[in-house]
């Protein structure tokens, strides 16, 4: 289950906003096919990863408030299209890493 918790400013959590059940229906040959598919070409629609874009919309759509939200994931939500959609629906958006993803040092520290 990919889920999306509410939390007020407090703390409190009113419940869940968005909840997506899946499973992987192929495993044997995954490495395989990764090496024949580019990945890149493959449509967002069509990956495990567009379970971060549905939750998003569905959120919003029942918060209602775009403008009073943040969004807060893992890692594993780093898709360029995450990072778009916020913007599109007016809402805000912070993805929690395990590294520095700056491409270059920063200046004037």
């Amino acid at each position: 289950m990919h889920s999306s918790l509410a939390l007020t400013l407090e703390g409190t959590p009113p419940g869940l906003t968005a909840a997506k059940f899946w499973t992987r229906t192929k495993y044997k040959g995954t490495w395989t096919l990764k090496r024949h598919v580019n990945p890149t070409r493959v449509p967002i629609e069509t990956k495990e990863s567009y379970r971060w874009l549905e939750n998003l919309r569905q959120s919003m759509a029942l918060i209602g408030t775009p403008e009073r939200c943040v969004h807060v994931a893992d890692r594993e939500s780093d898709i360029y299209e995450l990072f778009c959609l916020p913007q599109d629906l007016g809402t805000r958006f912070l993805v929690r890493v395990q590294t520095n993803r700056l491409a270059a040092e920063p200046t004037g520290y």
